[in-house]
């Protein structure tokens, strides 16, 4: 009997590796030895990335603003940027692969300088490539015996676009902007025909002195924004998520001194990274045999995962937190800025376990009257309800922070509290396996009874029983009609041979 097998391909995108690369920036503030630095906000943006064999290129923009007391007393405040680029090594890069890049600044160092000062930040780049992708697997042939079941093999596309947001709010009168920071999260990612729609808020915090004053004051505002980022493969309902950072902003402060107010104006560019999932259900052999032939089978595996469900939640947290400065009861607290936290999530049966830190600047006068700061840390944890959560989902979760307010009950302790907004993304994953070849061996042992009798083990598919009768499903079906599988183990089933007549 001759045995041909046959080959199929089926052409995806498939997620491919994922890599952690950093590079130290650096920038230099001339002039500032004598000023004693108080805070420091770094804000980096990503400015594009290529896939090249063997590795990733990608760039961006590190800001630095800065804040300090100057030898006579008064605050003052800087911004500096550095534009930087930087190779990460993979291995299996091509130049056909898309690389999507999220920046972030884990460190940052303050240094001497001669007369100047060095400020110095660490830029950690998290990539995840994107492959194009064959799937080569059997799809029956001469000889050949396949059980084909549903496999469902998923696709990913990136998208991104821009959004340009403007706003102005009142404040009461202040003397000069020192400082601005901007939180940028998601609210709402819909998949819409040509199209994401994307919604979110910026929670824009403005540090300020007031007017003839060494005195600091915080603002806040939340700004919503709206916008449709391109992306030609999404259709209505289809699977998607997105993230968004602050590309640029642009503060301009207008002050009535008659009314003691003051107008800010902030235009503020957020970039949007996009991913729209689809999926197909592929029909994939499970398993494989060549009937009066031994064979050995190679198996493939491929993951589908796209996100189920998504949805915005929110916690208020509060408690003591640590300083990385000593406070007493003659520290006269100020304001609080340069607020952040770092979240972690896992998902379970009906909830998602949240945990993190809540970071933020406190910003006082010491005991002598000087203007001080000290950074903060409150850890937190709590549940996040949600039917649609299960164990083993992946749970991504972005979260701002509002509100901040720090006070003193305990000499040398601070009572830190804060609101949470949470964008919660829950990933569902599916591995499927499948036959991708057969190698056909030697020809089994011909049984020359004209009988045999077959007594299968319960629980036997139709498939397991063909296979090991060596026969197709068809065949056995067709031949025993009483059968009903499952097997209960209790069946006899009887294998007739025509008898060989030899001339």
């Amino acid at each position: 009997m001759n045995i041909s097998p046959k080959y199929e391909n089926y052409e995806y995108t498939a997620r491919g590796a994922r890599i952690r690369s950093q590079s130290i920036v650096e920038c230099r503030l001339s002039d500032w030895s004598q000023n004693k630095i108080l805070a420091v906000s770094p804000t980096v943006v990503a400015d594009g990335a290529e896939v090249l064999s063997g590795e990733v290129r990608y760039g961006g923009k590190l800001y630095f603003s800065v804040i300090a007391r100057a030898p006579g007393g008064e605050i003052v405040g800087a911004e500096r940027g550095a534009e930087f680029s930087h190779r990460a090594e993979c291995e299996s890069a091509a130049p056909a692969q898309t690389a999507d890049v999220s920046l972030a600044v884990e460190k940052v160092e303050i240094r001497p300088d001669g007369k100047g000062v060095i400020l110095s930040a660490i830029v950690t780049a998290q990539i995840a490539l994107y492959v194009p992708a064959r799937l080569e697997y059997l799809s029956g042939g001469e000889g050949v015996v396949c059980d084909f079941r549903p496999v469902r093999v998923g696709r990913t596309f990136l998208c991104g676009g821009s959004a340009e947001i403007e706003e102005e709010f009142d404040t009461d009168y202040v003397g000069d902007v020192l400082l601005h920071s901007e939180q940028a999260y998601l609210t709402r990612v819909v998949a819409a025909a040509g199209c994401l729609d994307v919604s979110g808020e910026i929670n824009l915090c403005v540090l300020a002195k007031r007017e003839g004053e060494s005195d600091l004051v915080s603002y806040e505002r939340l700004i919503p924004f709206r916008a449709e980022i391109p992306c030609d493969e999404a259709v209505s309902g289809s699977a998607c998520d997105a993230c968004v950072s602050v590309s640029s902003v642009n503060l301009s402060a207008a002050c009535d001194e008659d009314k003691n107010r003051c107008r800010i104006s902030a235009q503020i560019v957020v970039g949007i990274r996009g991913r729209v999932y689809r999926s197909d259900e592929v029909l994939l052999p499970q398993d494989a045999f060549c009937p009066g032939f031994k064979s050995e089978i190679s198996r493939g595996e491929v993951l589908c995962e796209e996100p189920v469900c998504a949805f915005t939640a929110s916690e208020r947290v509060s408690g003591t937190a640590a300083a990385d400065g000593a406070v007493d009861f003659t520290c006269n607290l100020q304001a609080s800025a340069l607020c952040g936290a770092q979240v972690f999530a896992e998902a379970s049966d009906g909830e998602i376990s949240v945990e993190g830190v809540l970071n933020a600047a406190v910003f006082m006068k010491n005991g002598e009257g000087e203007a001080d700061c000290v950074r903060i840390s409150l850890p937190f944890a709590f549940p996040v309800r949600s039917d649609r959560a299960k164990a083993g989902m992946r749970a991504a979760i972005t979260a701002t922070v509002c509100g901040v307010s720090v006070r003193q009950k305990t000499e040398g302790e601070l009572e830190a509290e804060g609101a949470l907004k949470l964008f919660v993304v829950l990933f569902s994953s599916e591995r499927g396996d499948y036959v991708s070849r057969i190698e056909p061996g030697e020809e089994e042992e011909k049984r020359t009874g004209a009988i045999s009798v077959y007594m299968p083990a319960a629980g036997d598919s139709l498939w397991e029983t063909a296979k090991k009768l060596g026969k197709t499903p068809e065949e056995v079906q067709s031949a025993n009609p009483e059968l009903s599988f499952p097997l209960t183990g209790g069946e006899r089933i009887v294998v007739y041979r025509r008898k060989e007549i030899r001339e």
